[in-house]
């Protein structure tokens, strides 16, 4: 029997196409990572309305969904970011992968919320994505 083939046009996106969505989720991915007070307002309300909006479900999107095991190095040599943007963020990006959960409970918002170390991380990342977009209105 042979296999039919369901595809459209629309099923395909350019390369330059793919990368300029892989940026847009890239960006946003970053941005929810740090910012603290976005975090406090989706992470701990009760009646949120997806699962998207915890800390989970945030690592999830930036590391599996989004960067596939893939190093920052590999990143740029393969034009998913510049140098630049690399240097930026590479010391957030280490030590957010670095990061372990209070009690190593990666459900427990709150707590994580409240730990010094995410604390740290967050706000390391704030000034890189403050450098990433003062880089951005710069080119």
């Amino acid at each position: 029997m042979e296999s039919e083939d369901y595809s459209t046009a629309s099923d395909s996106i350019s390369d330059a196409e793919f990368l300029a969505l892989w940026r847009v989720r890239w960006k946003a991915s970053v941005e929810e990572l740090t910012s603290l007070e976005h975090q406090r307002k989706t992470w701990l309300d009760a009646e949120k309305p997806s699962v998207h909006y915890t800390y989970v479900e945030f690592m999830c999107c930036y590391f599996d969904d989004l960067l596939c095991g893939m190093s920052y190095n590999q990143l740029a040599e393969n034009g998913y970011v510049s140098e630049q943007e690399k240097a930026v963020v590479i010391e957030w990006h280490t030590a957010l992968d670095g990061y372990n959960s209070p009690r190593n409970d990666d459900y427990d918002d709150a707590a994580i919320l409240d730990d010094h170390e995410w604390i740290r991380i967050v706000t390391l990342g704030a000034l890189a994505w403050k450098q990433l977009k003062i880089l951005w209105n710069s080119n």
